[in-house]
């Protein structure tokens, strides 16, 4: 995690996201190839949502970064079973997508917009 410490933890994580997902854009552009087991965008939406949830949760432990870290390793095949798929299934369906951007905004928009709806949710009861 690379980003500046002073910059609040959902900020961190946005951040994240958006370079894995422009990595993904561009590392896969010359490849067009369909994976042979390729999510939904309903499907790669709900494992986003959850990998984002999961590691927010991580992160307001405070604990060290190698810590986190480590947590977050051992969560992340403990999340995609809960959800049906591997990450290799996943990386690869976010490789796919990232070589189609128009897709890729919109699954990206939906991501936000549920965790904004959560988030909104969340507010509302504490209130």
């Amino acid at each position: 995690m690379y980003f500046n410490e002073k910059m609040p933890p959902r900020l961190q994580i946005f951040c994240k996201w958006l370079l894995i997902l422009l990595f993904a854009a561009f590392a896969s552009c010359s490849q067009e190839n369909k994976p042979e087991k390729l999510l939904t965008e309903d499907e790669i939406v709900r494992a986003m949502i959850e990998v984002y949830l999961a590691e927010s949760k991580i992160i307001n432990l405070n604990l060290p970064r190698d810590s986190a870290r480590k947590i977050f390793e051992k969560a992340n095949p403990i999340i995609f079973k809960k959800l049906g798929m591997t990450d290799t299934v996943f990386n690869a369906s976010l490789d796919y997508y990232g070589n189609k951007p128009e897709q890729l905004e919109i699954i990206f928009s939906r991501v936000v917009d549920s965790l904004n709806l959560k988030e909104q949710k969340l507010n509302s009861q504490v209130k």
